[in-house]
C-alpha cells in the first residue's frame, strides 16, 4: 500500500501498471509468474478491505485507484490537504502524517527489509515526528506498541533486530529514571540513522545486531559524532 501511495501521490491517485512491474520493483522471485501472483493477491486483499478500487480492463493492466487509508471506502485525499480542510476541527488529527524518505524505494530498502523490519521502521518514523533523528532517542512501552500499533512482541523484536543489523537503527542503553541515581535499571532506546538509507540496500548474512551503546559510549558518540560509534 505504501508503494501505491508513493507512486500515486498526485491526483487523480490512480495507477495502471502490470503486476509484473510491481513484482520487479519489489524484487520478488519470478516476477512474471509467482511474483505477479503475489502482487495480484495483495491487490485483491487491499480491494476487499476497501483500501483501493480496481477497474479491470480487457487486454490492459487494471486501473488501481487509491481509497482512504482508514478503510472507509472514501476517495483518497492527500493528508496535508485533508488536515488543512479540517483545521481546528476534532477530525483534523486523524490526518496527521509522516513523510518517508524517497531512498526507501530508490536505494532498494523496500525490497530487502522484512515485513517486521518495515513495520518497525514506520513506527519509529511515526514516533520521531518532527524531531531531529540525530539527537532523538525513541522508546515506547510494549503496551503502547500493542494498543497504538497492534504489533506483537515478536514483530517488534525481529524488526528492530534487523534494522540494527542493517545499520538503519542504533541502540543505546539508557537509565529508566535518568533524574535519579539508579544506574542499574537500564533499557534500550533507539535512534534512526536516516543517512544510512542513502546507501544501496543490503542486509548482512548475520542479522545479529551490534551491542547497544553503554551510557558512557552514547555520551561520547553524542559529543564527537558517528565516528565514535561502534
Amino acid at each position: 500500500m505504501i508503494s501505491f501511495i508513493w507512486f500515486a501521490a498526485k491526483p487523480p491517485h490512480d495507477l495502471a501498471y502490470p503486476a509484473r512491474a510491481w513484482a520487479t520493483l519489489l524484487d520478488l522471485p519470478d516476477p512474471s509468474g509467482r511474483g505477479a501472483r503475489r502482487i495480484n493477491e495483495a491487490i485483491l486483499w487491499l480491494e476487499d478491505n476497501s483500501l483501493i478500487e480496481v477497474e479491470n480492463r480487457a487486454g490492459q493492466p487494471s486501473i488501481v485507484r487509491l481509497l482512504s487509508e482508514t478503510g472507509t471506502g472514501e476517495r483518497y485525499e492527500l493528508p496535508g490537504a485533508a488536515y488543512n480542510r479540517l483545521r481546528n476541527k476534532p477530525d483534523a488529527d486523524a490526518h496527521r502524517y509522516i513523510q518517508l524518505p524517497n531512498e526507501l524505494w530508490t536505494s532498494g530498502w523496500i525490497t530487502v527489509l522484512s515485513g517486521a523490519a518495515l513495520a518497525m521502521l514506520l513506527v519509529l518514523y511515526a514516533e520521531l515526528g518532527n524531531q531531529k533523528p540525530e539527537t532523538t532517542n525513541l522508546w515506547f512501552s510494549p503496551r503502547q506498541a500493542d494498543l497504538q500499533y497492534g504489533l506483537s512482541e515478536d514483530t517488534r523484536t525481529k524488526g528492530l533486530r534487523e534494522l540494527r543489523a542493517a545499520g538503519l537503527v542504533t541502540a543505546r542503553r539508557q537509565s529508566i529514571a535518568p533524574d535519579t541515581f539508579d544506574f542499574q535499571r537500564l533499557r534500550n532506546v533507539y535512534r534512526l540513522e536516516t543517512h544510512h538509507l542513502q546507501q544501496p540496500a543490503e542486509l548482512p548474512e548475520d542479522l545479529t545486531p551490534p551491542p547497544a551503546l553503554t551510557p558512557s559510549e552514547a555520551s561520547v558518540a553524542d559529543l564527537f559524532g558517528p565516528a565514535f560509534r561502534r
